[in-house]
């Protein structure tokens, strides 16, 4: 098992892991989060004996605006405008938003 930079093993061969080399942290890719370090993606001294390390390479979400731009990219031909596919992309029923229709 790899060690990040940040990590160790205590004297009674405990594993502390940093919160940022965490598969809850913030750079990990577990989706159930840590409470202590869901945010934690630089180090910043915080860690515990309960974390494992990141398995594969950190997830990086792509942000809110390239996420649109690759629907409008395969939805956006049926639209006049943008802003058409705007309001259709904001639909609540959509699946992205948490509804269960998917296409126009």
């Amino acid at each position: 098992m790899a060690m990040g930079a940040h990590s160790f093993t205590d004297s009674a061969g405990r594993r502390w892991t940093a919160c940022c080399e965490c598969n809850r942290g913030g750079n990990g890719n577990d989706r159930d989060k840590c409470v202590a370090g869901w945010q934690c993606v630089e180090w910043n001294g915080l860690g515990c004996f309960l974390g494992s390390p990141i398995v594969g390479e950190p997830a990086l979400k792509p942000s809110r605006a390239k996420q649109r731009y690759r629907r409008f990219l395969e939805y956006g031909d049926s639209f006049q405008t943008f802003l058409d596919f705007c309001r259709w992309d904001a639909d609540p029923r959509r699946s992205w938003n948490g509804g269960q229709e998917c296409a126009r």
